[in-house]
């Protein structure tokens, strides 16, 4: 009695009796072929991260995974072995940038498996589900083999394609560009600077390349994601230190203190901060998850914490209140490292706080314990009781969470990111203002075991190959996009880029902004997309498709992306660019204590110039090693891009060409080889090792795929800034600067260039701090230290969230509405009212990725039920399976704006008064097949990880979905003429025919989801407020009805009920140490003008 993997998640134990056999035990193969020839064979490795010797890389034979299954695991003569050549590269379904390796079979130049790789110090050779499912999304009979675009005379959603070709996409989008940019360089056309978009999802690239292609173009043109991830819990990081993200020490900490289900559900870098946790774990280290979810952290953990979504700062907030009033704080680090001088100093910002009652008196005098004491002040009420009350959470947990604080002393380390940051308006408070403040009272900030910061340790070098062209780096951008960074989100961490429609629809907000002196564009002339899904991801889906299908608003289109999508059918171009093992880019994360970097690349353009081969073109090798290998006409995006600037800019007259001519080969494009060499050769060690080894740094990182440059990265702020006594001048990012052009903060003691913040916090421009007459790094913030005042929030006119708070009771929560959840309790007045907890995540799933790995979709199977606490589900009289209505009411405006139609499952897993729905899935498709006009073969559209949808617009502005049928398992078939094309892989596709699953149970949630931008954050703020009941006769499980003029409204009430628009002080559009992402700008693009300005 055998149970099969299948077997076992359909819940059905089934006997498996005698299997037949193919004709002859022994497959008539090379005599020389078989196991017991190779020597070098392992079949009982001694450690779980065996791997092949590395010398043997490139010819290693060992038996065929599928005869050795057939033959029942014996090492018999005749068992067939595969010759393969091991070529490295990096992970892709998540931003932990895993190494991998391909084994390629150089027979049939096929990638086989996918393993882990062992160079690779942060993954350590191991890979989750999602790593190894990179075989399935190469080998994915949906995906699209070449390049296709919106039929001539069609309309956007119609599914009408013709096949086309590189070359053409290339000239009809280079011209469409070139247009624009030179209106823009040669005509000063202002608004041409911000008529062009790329929109990047996840992507997965680090160091810059991408950025640097955008920031080539000359305008502000590029866009993100962020803002529907992770902008929330970037602000909490920067307000604090300048920087947007934690990299924690997990693995030597005594107390992981997480404020999500970042141990085993949701890791931003999951499988390897899973690892490193167990590793603590392992050591004697206690978790702790707050999370309203029972998920498998809070299951796993030694404390369970089911706070109410939004009010985690009352957790943090009475600890450090505990501590501070048994004066149980770390007073060395902080006297040190917080910029308490600055606080003390700023008088009229503590008469403030008087006046507002926060505090019951002025300080007596400026010292450390002056300030101590105005912290105990400032946070005496914040009680344990208090804390209780607030978040549901009872006592004798938070008093257990306090035992566990002390004995962990300076050891305790957390990750904040999503969770909080993401679902609650004021979540960057609740997430990293206040809690990342718990760190730094105990002072575990920068040591082992502690929280170090982003830039500390990560290694991104992918932008810096402009060595190997003729113009190393382009001009910094003299330009504002305000359908980027619109100015009612002056402290914004990252783009508004789910309110793209609506900014473009909004004509009555464009004029007003028009009458105050700046120029808004109200349509993009070219749009291109990557890794980004916005119609099915981004709240209000629907406003997304009615823009998309609008030709005045949105110019040409274009998606870079080798599989179907939700929004791919309502562009003009689908052009295939390659997964984790088909393109080039650097990529690192700053997973532990040191600085690793990886490299992903092409691995079949790899085996076969290894093999001999060369590329007719070099410049588009990873093109012709694709439809040499049969993949398809499956690009990459950097050969793209550096054809795409000489299709832009062919004579070299708009300046763009020159940053992609090769330097060795002038006249030519620059390779994927010069470039990456320069770029590598950037680092230090790596460059010394090669020149030990013989080998170029680009060879180096093509075998081995990964490098470490140090290790053992703590403390940086306590590192001193190097100093040249002959020079007098500081070396700072390179550049030697001149003692004479310094300035010191007596009061903080931070050093700065002169004329830049000499008397505004927000302009300042600081590169170190003294400390015992040493410069030292410190923080990358105006003060140079860790902020608990931000004296740049009360120059951009928010001096109640200046310094770390939270509302104490229902007057507060009225006043300081910003930073109290959307969800709060408060707004629960219904007996069926709850809060819709949609963003948490499932360990096996890639957020839009999924739905093109067949092996991931047979465990998620497209199913994103309603779970629902038992005793609110016996309340309302609800079952296991019933399908519910799910009403969203948006709390600032009252507006009710649509539903869903979902399962319900009632359990235990989650706290009374918040469901949960896994935004992974109820993905949708509109047909099974389509037709391509140039093809004699009908592409399959995501067949087995969507259902199929009936989508209708019976009235202006409604919008209704309702399943027309599930999956559709099918017989996959070579069918088309093309010799050369291996796709749609029937040999790696037998089971498709075998999908179980239905596919139809999950349901679009998030186009019923009007978009809630944070004011401080620009967050979207997912959770919601919902209004469950039974569903009627005539509702089914995944119907969905929306209203996007109600959708609308809403947007226009946070954005107008809620924000403080710039301009701050001098006319600034944002903080000058709140670096924009991407690329520099000049000074001149920070400042409005008109009315508002200068």
């Amino acid at each position: 009695m055998r149970t099969t993997r299948r077997d076992f998640l359909k819940g059905v134990a089934a006997a498996l009796g005698g299997v037949a056999v193919a004709k002859g035990v022994v497959e008539k193969i090379n005599p020389s072929a078989v196991a017991e020839d190779n020597t070098d064979i392992t079949f009982t490795p001694s450690r779980l991260d065996y791997y092949p010797p590395f010398e043997k890389w490139n010819d290693w034979k060992e038996p065929d995974g599928d005869y050795w299954k057939k033959h029942g695991g014996a090492l018999r003569e005749g068992v067939k072995l595969i010759n393969y050549m091991i070529i490295p590269t990096v992970c892709n379904n998540c931003e932990a940038a895993c190494g991998l390796t391909a084994w390629v079979d150089k027979d049939n130049l096929t990638v086989k498996k996918f393993m882990g790789n062992p160079f690779h110090s942060g993954s350590r050779g191991r890979n989750c589900a999602k790593g190894y499912a990179t075989l399935a999304q190469m080998y994915d009979p949906d995906r699209i083999p070449f390049p296709l675009k919106r039929a001539p005379g069609s309309k956007r959603g119609e599914g009408r394609w013709v096949r086309t070709t590189w070359d053409e996409a290339l000239e009809t989008i280079g011209k469409k560009m070139r247009d624009t940019i030179k209106r823009a360089k040669k005509e000063g056309d202002e608004l041409a600077k911000k008529m062009i978009m790329y929109h990047v999802g996840r992507p997965n690239e680090s160091g810059g390349f991408t950025a640097r292609v955008v920031w080539s173009w000359g305008g502000d043109y590029h866009n993100s994601h962020t803002n529907i991830c992770s902008a929330g819990g970037r602000l909490g990081g920067i307000a604090w230190s300048g920087d947007d993200r934690p990299s924690p020490d997990f693995e030597n900490a005594r107390l992981i203190f997480l404020s999500s289900s970042h141990a085993a559900d949701a890791g931003h870098y999951f499988q390897q901060h899973a690892g490193y946790i167990a590793d603590a774990r392992a050591k004697g280290a206690r978790l702790v998850v707050m999370d309203p979810r029972l998920s498998n952290s809070a299951g796993m953990s030694d404390l369970w914490l089911p706070v109410w979504p939004g009010t985690e700062a009352a957790v943090y907030l009475s600890m450090i209140s505990r501590l501070l009033q048994e004066d149980k704080y770390n007073r060395k680090f902080m006297e040190r490292w917080v910029n308490w001088k600055t606080f003390l100093k700023d008088k009229e910002y503590l008469n403030y706080l008087l006046r507002e009652g926060r505090i019951s008196k002025l300080p007596e005098g400026e010292t450390f314990d002056d300030f101590i004491n105005v912290l105990k002040d400032l946070y005496k009420d914040y009680t344990f009781e208090w804390a209780s009350q607030e978040t549901k959470v009872p006592i004798d947990r938070l008093e257990k969470l306090y035992e566990l604080i002390l004995w962990a002393g300076d050891r305790i380390t957390t990750y904040f990111w999503r969770a909080q940051a993401a679902g609650n308006r004021g979540g960057w408070m609740s997430a990293g203002r206040t809690g990342y403040f718990l760190l730094i009272v105990t002072g575990s900030i920068g040591g082992i075991g502690a929280n170090g910061w982003h830039h500390w340790h990560v290694l991104g070098v992918g932008g810096k190959g402009g060595k190997a062209t003729l113009k190393e780096k382009p001009d910094p951008v003299d330009a504002w996009n305000e359908l980027l960074w619109p100015p009612e989100w002056p402290l914004s961490t990252y783009e508004l880029s789910f309110l793209l429609p609506h900014l473009l629809s909004d004509d009555q907000w464009r004029k007003k902004w028009e009458e105050r002196g700046l120029k808004i564009p109200d349509r993009l002339d070219v749009w291109i997309s990557k890794i980004y899904n916005p119609v099915w991801i981004n709240p209000d889906g629907f406003k997304w498709i009615e823009v998309l299908k609008d030709e005045n608003k949105m110019g040409l289109t274009v998606n870079l992306s080798p599989t179907w999508s939700e929004t791919n059918w309502f562009v003009d171009y689908i052009l295939p660019v390659g997964l984790a093992g088909e393109r080039h880019d650097n990529q690192s994360a700053e997973t532990k204590p040191e600085r690793w970097t990886a490299f992903r690349q092409p691995v079949l353009r790899v085996a076969l110039k290894k093999m001999g081969w060369e590329p007719k073109v070099p410049w588009r090798a990873t093109l012709e090693a694709h439809k040499k290998a049969g993949l398809g006409e499956v690009w990459e995006e950097n050969e793209f891009w550096i054809n795409l600037a000489w299709a832009i800019d062919p004579d070299g007259d708009l300046g763009i060409r020159q940053l992609y001519e090769s330097k060795k080969n002038p006249g030519k494009p620059v390779t994927i080889e010069e470039w990456y060499n320069a770029a590598f050769e950037s680092l230090p060690n790596l460059k010394k090792v090669c020149e030990k080894l013989g080998v170029t740094p680009y060879e180096y990182m093509r075998d081995r795929g990964a490098w470490t440059e140090e290790t053992q990265v703590y403390n940086v702020h306590e590192r001193e800034i190097p100093y040249d006594p002959e020079k007098d001048a500081y070396k700072y990012k390179g550049k030697w600067i001149p003692r004479s052009k310094l300035s010191i903060d007596p009061d903080s003691g931070a050093v700065y260039i002169k004329g830049h913040g000499d008397n505004l916090h927000s302009e300042r421009h600081t590169i170190g701090v003294m400390k015992d007459g040493k410069l030292l790094k410190g923080f990358h913030t105006p003060t140079g230290l860790l902020e608990f005042y931000s004296k740049t929030f009360v120059e951009f006119n928010w001096p109640e969230y200046a310094i770390p708070y939270y509302p104490k009771n229902k007057e507060e929560r009225q006043k300081l509405v910003h930073v109290v959840t959307h969800v709060h309790h408060d707004y629960m007045k219904e007996p069926n009212a709850f809060v819709l907890n949609p963003i948490y995540r499932l360990p096996y799933n890639i957020h839009t990725r999924s739905v093109n790995a067949k092996w991931l979709m047979e465990i998620s199977q497209n199913h994103n039920p309603v779970w629902i606490y038992e005793g609110d589900a016996k309340k309302l009289g609800i079952k296991k399976g019933d399908p519910i209505k799910v009403r969203v009411v948006d709390t600032v405006s009252g507006i009710e704006v649509g539903y869903f139609v979902g399962m319900a499952v009632p359990t235990q897993a989650t706290r009374p008064g918040v469901l949960a729905c896994s935004h992974h899935s109820g993905r949708w498709r509109v047909r099974n097949y389509v037709k391509v006009d140039g093809f004699n073969q009908d592409l399959t559209v995501m067949s087995y990880g969507s259902a199929l949808a009936q989508i209708n617009n019976p009235e202006r502005h409604i919008w209704t979905v309702r399943w027309k049928d599930g999956v559709f398992p099918h017989e996959v078939e070579r069918k088309h003429s093309e010799k050369w094309l291996k796709w749609p892989y029937p040999e790696f596709n037998k089971d498709i025919k075998e999908v179980w699953w239905n596919g139809a149970s999950g349901v679009w949630q998030n186009a019923v989801f009007p978009a809630n931008p944070d004011p401080l954050s620009g967050m979207h703020c997912w959770h919601k407020k919902v209004l469950v009941e039974k569903a009627g006769p005539d509702d089914k499980i995944g119907d969905v009805v929306v209203n996007t003029e109600a959708t609308f409204k809403v947007y226009q009430a946070w954005r107008d009920r809620l924000t403080r628009p710039a301009p701050g002080p001098n006319g600034l559009r944002r903080p000058k140490w709140f670096k924009r992402p991407w690329y520099p700008h000049t000074d001149k693009a920070y400042r409005m003008t008109g009315e508002h300005g200068e």
